[in-house]
């Protein structure tokens, strides 16, 4: 009898972890991403995905197009787009889906850098760009590169910012697996299986809206800085923005199913290949993509411009601005000297 009574209790809350979680109402949260926008920011359409963009600067400069890193948004060029703005360059930023202000769910989101690189293509058709300065930084690094192999006309330079950005054929950097560098989760391949099984994917969505709150993208990023106090309170409310926008939650939980930066293939001899002027600047004591992968890709591209920050983690352009914005506006004028 015990033995039944036993297996009965076992059935009753297999049932309740099987089916209470889908009859439980989980109605949407979060606001409208319009209504978090900047007074200067506008969407567009790409790919029937909602994308939000950041312009300044002459409507006829020459176009700098900066691509935000995992699980940043536009704000990480906060400290950036005035100055090439100032300098009459058309400095254009925008979220990718689905960070920042964009779309956070829909079947289009790419998650592959071949496929980040084509949709970085039509927001440029978009934008009527027909080519630009490409600035990508960590995750972004990776998208621009995979953009130059595919749309090489489309670049007039390239700029790497801590970009995450290694040839597949290459063994992992300093054997760490290449986690940082890819844009990894650091998640179990079996998360994503778990995850595929609508129960589960349930409990994990009521687990993300009950234990992440806005200061969860903030509490990561501070290890992405040399000096965590740079993560400041203005820093943290402008980079938990996106985690209040409607569907956010859903957003994360696609990214556990395994939705991350997954790798193409891209070889060393196509990187090497590169015919645009190369600027790489790298923080010295970054911890999320080791300086060893700015290392390879100097070593890959001898004529870059190569300049490190000492004191500085990953976000080189946020901690040491003021010195990467004189070695960016530096390497553009040489640019702009070559293209005359």
């Amino acid at each position: 009898m015990r033995k039944r009574r036993i297996i009965r209790l076992l059935f009753f809350i297999l049932l309740i972890i099987l089916i209470g979680p889908l009859l439980l109402p989980l109605p949407p949260v979060g606001v409208e991403a319009a209504l978090l926008a900047d007074p200067d920011g506008f969407f567009i359409t790409v790919d029937g995905l909602s994308t939000y963009v950041l312009a300044r600067g002459p409507e006829d400069g020459l176009p700098v197009l900066l691509l935000h890193g995992w699980g940043a948004s536009t704000f990480t060029w906060r400290f950036n787009q005035d100055a090439l703005a100032e300098a009459g360059y058309r400095a254009v930023a925008f979220d990718r889906p689905p960070y920042g202000l964009s779309a956070k769910t829909g079947a289009n989101i790419p998650y592959r850098p071949s496929a980040l690189a084509d949709f970085t293509a039509r927001v440029m058709d978009e934008l009527g760009l027909e080519n630009a300065i490409l600035v990508g930084q960590s995750q972004g690094g990776g998208v621009i590169g995979y953009f130059a192999v595919r749309y090489p006309q489309r670049v007039k330079a390239l700029v790497f910012v801590s970009g995450a950005l290694r040839p597949t054929d290459d063994p992992p950097p300093d054997g760490q697996g290449g986690g940082r560098v890819t844009g990894a989760l650091g998640m179990p391949s079996f998360v994503g299986t778990l995850l595929d099984f609508p129960p589960f994917a349930r409990w994990a969505q009521i687990g993300i809206r009950a234990f992440i709150k806005p200061d969860f993208a903030a509490s990561i990023l501070k290890s992405a800085y040399y000096d965590p106090a740079f993560m400041t309170p203005e820093a943290a409310e402008g980079y938990s923005r996106q985690l209040r926008v409607v569907g956010w939650d859903e957003a994360l939980l696609n990214q556990l199913r395994g939705g991350v930066f997954q790798a193409d293939p891209i070889t060393a001899e196509q990187i090497a290949s590169f015919t645009a002027p190369v600027m790489i600047a790298w923080g010295q004591d970054d911890t999320w993509v080791p300086i060893s992968v700015g290392e390879r890709l100097r070593e890959l591209l001898p004529g870059a411009v190569y300049v490190t920050y000492p004191n500085t983690g990953h976000l080189p352009q946020e901690e040491a601005a003021d010195a990467f914005n004189a070695d960016l506006l530096a390497f553009l004028r040489q640019v702009v000297g070559q293209q005359l």
